[in-house]
């Protein structure tokens, strides 16, 4: 399968959401393949006060699955070998283990829907993890270790993002699944939020062979460019680890209105002195491979 050199392939975005609501906010799926998207992960969040937050999950999953059938632009995958290079292929995945923490038949049910992508924490700890805006000092909680142990089974990509350093620490030494950080900026750029990713955090998902994707977010960024941190994460860990995860529809403040407008981050990169190659890189290559892994 051939990419376009500057093609997009997006780890986090919160569409989902909005399609449940058949409302569009930065996204519109359907533009996202003339946008310069190869893909993208749709994460299905819910907020950890809902009663019954696997019911909704499952029930935004099927929103989004119907949502698919037939686009002529988009194309839902499982695998790298699924992939179109003719389409915006989409990733789904679920944000928050506060979503399957109950019992492990609740993530074999949404892995049975095709969920790839388990975020394993939101902005709340809960029965597996600790979140990094909680308690960025505490890790996997015992219930957390037997299911990590447990994805062992499974073809599943953990995400870190959200979490606290410790749990990425704890992931990363028992883990034998893919883990990246897919919507993260650099915390040494801005130590104010520490939901921002720690760098033991980033040295552990590297040497895991993962990627951290920058968050195109203000609040995220603090008085750095989303640049600024790519250039962080290349710089101190080597390109091949640096990724997008824009967290489009999911942020109130992001830094570019939407896809249309990523090319304002290519320009910027080649400016800053990087080849066309170490973009391509970026932009998909990175996390492209750690897909095919899967």
């Amino acid at each position: 399968m051939k990419l376009s050199p500057s093609a997009v392939f997006d780890l986090h975005c919160d569409t989902p959401y909005h399609l449940t609501n058949k409302k569009t906010r930065h996204i519109k799926p359907s533009r996202l393949y003339e946008q310069g998207y190869a893909g993208a992960v749709f994460a299905h969040f819910v907020y950890p006060k809902s009663k019954y937050p696997f019911i909704e999950a499952v029930n935004m999953l099927a929103s989004t699955v119907d949502y698919l059938k037939g686009r002529k632009k988009l194309h839902p995958v499982r695998t790298y070998s699924e992939m179109s290079s003719h389409r915006a292929n989409i990733l789904l995945g679920v944000e928050g283990g506060h979503i399957y923490d109950n019992i492990f038949q609740q993530v074999e049910a949404l892995y049975g829907l095709g969920v790839r992508v388990f975020t394993l924490t939101w902005n709340n700890s809960n029965g597996l993890a600790h979140s990094a805006l909680e308690y960025d000092r505490k890790g996997l909680t015992k219930k957390g270790r037997a299911y990590i142990k447990n994805l062992r089974k499974y073809n599943v990509i953990l995400d870190m993002s959200h979490a606290s350093t410790r749990t990425v620490l704890d992931v990363c030494e028992i883990c034998e699944n893919l883990v990246i950080a897919s919507h993260s900026c650099v915390r040494a750029l801005n130590s104010s939020f520490l939901r921002n990713i720690a760098d033991p955090a980033i040295k552990a998902i590297c040497e895991c062979g993962g990627v951290v994707g920058v968050n195109f977010s203000k609040y995220h960024l603090g008085k750095f460019g989303i640049v600024d941190h790519l250039d962080y994460l290349c710089e101190k860990y080597g390109v091949k680890y640096a990724a997008i995860g824009s967290d489009f529809d999911g942020i109130n403040d992001p830094v570019i209105p939407g896809p249309g407008s990523i090319r304002r981050i290519e320009k910027a990169l080649l400016a800053k002195g990087y080849k066309k190659k170490d973009i391509q890189q970026i932009f998909s290559g990175n996390f492209l491979r750690v897909f095919k892994r899967l």
